[in-house]
């Protein structure tokens, strides 16, 4: 028969909770400022563009590259503005796959998910279905996760208009990793 846990072990846990909830705002997700100013390639097996509506459509092992941003994609659909820049991209893929790197840290996020969305105005990222982000050894998982870049914020589950619960696993930081630049002097 399960016994309840110990005050004392419930209030370890909220304790150990509110570190792993300061550890994420801690490692924000900062995507390298200058990726977007660099321009955009897609290589595909075949392309169908469509002018008046503003679309092109690439299918068969899509890959998309700006800066350091990296799609991997069975199918990507680009609704483009009048300048011809993109203003939403689709992606699906069994899984598509991304990597960026960030500002200040040497690793690189990643994330996959059956489909992406990325709104290239409001720079926010969309994982659905089957939805990981890994920041380092840390692993967010979900039916949707929201990623915006200008605000820095990260949404998942309900928040995110999600179905599913979130699923989050945060590794302890080694010693001489605390983030804390405020160190004896």
């Amino acid at each position: 028969m399960h016994q309840p846990a110990p005050a004392g072990r419930l209030g370890r846990a909220a304790r150990l909770l509110a570190a792993a909830a300061l550890l994420l705002a801690a490692r924000p997700l900062l995507a390298l400022d200058s990726d977007s100013e660099q321009p955009m390639f897609v290589e595909a097996d075949a392309a169908e563009l469509d002018e008046k509506q503003s679309i092109s459509l690439y299918i068969g092992n899509v890959e998309v590259q700006q800066g350091s941003m990296r799609i991997w994609a069975d199918e990507v659909l680009v609704h483009h503005q009048p300048n011809r820049q993109p203003r939403k991209i689709i992606a699906i893929g069994n899984p598509v796959r991304y990597r960026q790197l960030l500002e200040d840290d040497p690793q690189e996020v990643r994330a996959r998910a059956l489909r992406m969305e990325y709104e290239a105005v409001s720079e926010e990222i969309t994982l659905i279905d089957e939805a990981e982000l890994i920041q380092g050894e840390d692993r967010f998982r979900s039916d949707r996760i929201v990623y915006n870049r200008l605000t820095d914020r990260l949404t998942a589950g309900s928040s995110a208009r999600g179905r599913e619960r979130v699923k989050i696993r945060i590794e302890p930081q080694g010693e001489g990793q605390s983030g804390d630049d405020s160190g004896d002097q």
